[in-house]
């Protein structure tokens, strides 16, 4: 879910695609296997269950909602005003995975998702803050760094 409009304002929320809920769910049903032929079914079904508590809480807790309204930009439980905001980079596929790889700063605020292959790096001149950007995943890079700029 993206929009943005002509107000600087933008909203995605990054949850997890279909392939990873289906990877979740062949796991589960390896576990349910492996449990179910020494054990029996009520040992692989108390399993399995677990197993798939596990996958909703890592699925919900793995949610990131980008905001931008009202000159602050909310990513999940972090936020900056505008002013502190300096260059917004959009960050293709292949750049995205060096900046999150091997050049990325241990300093930086990453706010990343390994499914989204696309994202911006927002750098910061607030000179108190010693983080230098935030690396953000954006399904919707280009919008995103629109209503920042």
């Amino acid at each position: 879910m993206a929009r943005s409009n002509s107000k600087s304002e933008f909203a995605e929320r990054i949850s997890w695609p279909f392939w990873l809920w289906l990877l979740s769910l062949l796991m589960t049903a390896s576990i349910y296997l492996t449990i179910w032929a020494p054990f029996g079914n009520r040992s692989a079904i108390i399993t399995s269950l677990i197993t798939s508590t596990a996958f909703i809480y890592f699925s919900q807790k793995s949610k990131l909602e980008i905001v931008v309204i009202n000159n602050w930009l909310y990513v999940g439980e972090a936020m900056i005003e505008r002013k502190y905001i300096g260059r917004v980079s959009i960050l293709n596929h292949d750049k995205f995975l060096q900046i999150r790889g091997p050049q990325a700063d241990p300093a930086c605020f990453n706010a990343t998702r390994f499914w989204v292959s696309t994202g911006v790096m927002v750098e910061l001149k607030d000179r108190n803050d010693p983080t230098p950007y935030w690396l953000i995943s954006s399904r919707h890079a280009r919008a995103l760094a629109a209503a920042l700029n």
